[in-house]
């Protein structure tokens, strides 16, 4: 049995191959599903099937797209999908060539979830596919439903993950959907996406706490924000999504074109280096630095699936970028722009005010401009920045209508998010400030020097 790891990290999900003989099963696609057809050309297999550890809430499954090819959906019996596919229950089993994957209902990312066993040639159990169950130090969110459901699904997050570990030998791999960067994750994450049940054993809350009141303390302690793209995608999931193919690739616009934009009203939003945005841009343009969590801010920003502009280094990002929106609903990609065009068009440049730590350090001293902090509500229980007002950018239409200071100095956790948070403050006549490279914590940390 060959299994092959597909990491979204605009997402923080990861997806699985699992081929056997000729044929093939996808675990939680992503909904660009061209890496999993090439995988499958690798191995010589055709994709039979695809299993559904749960509704996502987070993404646009690509399950719709291969089902088009020919495979067969496979999502558990209760998960309410409106299209065809087949229900599987608790012990279920389907043969994928001369593997199995067995079904094993893990409630408590959702009521419905499912985690499959990958059961090799040979009869063992080489891995478990545990999506939003257990994840690589910890388990997947159990807030997301609602607090009226928190403590429920919390237990049976619990006990599902000491269900999944009492089915597995100690070498068998955890293969989980979610991890870090998603914000389906309760924990931050180390970083790494795959592990043995003999490592996650000692270094896991939900596998090494030992008994439930421990996980559910350390678990429910700082809950992170919740996209606001997400209340979209379950509803997109159960209906099954508009069939695409292949992605569709944006226009190459003229400076013109994009001017007519956003005149109309279009979002401009350019996914370049915030280094390089704050050098020089399109002014009233949004920055939207490519990485990690960048999906979540963009929903943040705009409202969902509203049509974009795109401001890009080359065709090569717009593309790429272009993939990703859709992944999560926005489909009206209106096209693209590289900013060197717009730059050797003799266009308007606007320039975003960025500073380094120890002029961030001599403004906030000075006392005279107000100092945002646009982390989250958990970065700042974690972490206070005396002398700020607290403006979260996952609350930001909340507080932007009655963001009055003229200049104010805009800190996050690194960078991006601030830049974000300023430029949409610059296209709203302010003249912000940025900690471009560095946050809230060396900011405190460089002040606290200086003082002492």
């Amino acid at each position: 049995m060959h299994i092959k790891q597909f990491v979204a990290s605009s997402l923080g999900d990861a997806s699985y191959l699992v081929a056997s003989g000729d044929e093939a099963a996808v675990i939680d696609p992503q909904r660009d599903i061209r890496p999993y057809l090439a995988a499958a050309e690798e191995f010589d297999a055709t994709i039979r099937y695809v299993f559904e550890t749960h509704v996502h809430n987070d993404y646009i499954s690509g399950g719709p797209e291969l089902a088009a090819l020919g495979a067969t959906v496979v999502a558990p019996e209760d998960s309410g999908l409106e299209f065809a596919h087949r229900s599987i229950a608790d012990g279920d089993e389907v043969m994928v060539g001369a593997g199995r994957i067995r079904a094993v209902r893990t409630p408590g990312h959702t009521y419905h979830h499912m985690a499959y066993l990958g059961i090799d040639e040979s009869g063992e159990v080489a891995a478990a596919f545990t999506g939003g169950s257990i994840i690589i130090g910890g388990a997947g969110r159990t807030d997301l439903l609602g607090p009226e459901h928190t403590e429920e699904l919390t237990r049976l997050q619990w006990e599902s993950a000491q269900r999944i570990q009492s089915l597995l030998p100690e070498r068998a791999e955890l293969l989980p959907t979610h991890g870090t960067g998603s914000f389906c994750s309760a924990q931050p994450g180390s970083g790494e996406r795959r592990a043995s049940l003999l490592e996650e054993r000692v270094r896991n809350v939900v596998l090494a706490s030992p008994d439930f009141e421990p996980f559910r303390v350390l678990h429910l302690a700082n809950p992170g924000p919740i996209p606001a793209y997400y209340r979209h995608m379950a509803p997109i999931n159960r209906a099954g999504a508009e069939v695409y193919g292949i992605p569709p690739r944006p226009a190459l616009l003229t400076p013109s074109d994009l001017e007519r934009e956003a005149q109309a009203g279009t979002p401009v939003i350019d996914v370049r280096d915030r280094f390089d945005f704050a050098r020089a841009h399109v002014p009233a343009s949004i920055s939207l630095e490519e990485g990690p969590s960048t999906l979540a801010y963009l929903s943040w920003a705009t409202a969902f699936d509203s049509a974009l502009v795109l401001v890009v280094e080359d065709g090569e990002q717009a593309d790429r970028f272009t993939a990703d929106l859709l992944g999560i609903g926005y489909e009206e990609v209106r096209g693209y722009l590289p900013f060197e065009t717009w730059r050797t068009a003799d266009r308007p440049i606007a320039t975003l005010d960025a500073v380094d730590v120890a002029e961030a350090v001599r403004i906030h001293q000075d006392g005279r401009r107000t100092v945002y902090d646009v982390r989250f509500d958990r970065d700042r229980r974690e972490l206070d920045l005396p002398e700020s007002v607290h403006r979260p950018i996952d609350r930001l239409a909340e507080w932007l209508p009655q963001a009055d200071a003229p200049s104010p100095l805009v800190v996050c956790g690194g960078g991006s998010r601030a830049t974000t948070v300023a430029s949409i403050l610059q296209a709203h006549g302010r003249t912000p400030t940025v900690l471009i490279d560095g946050g809230a914590a060396d900011l405190r940390d460089a002040r606290q020097r200086v003082e002492a």
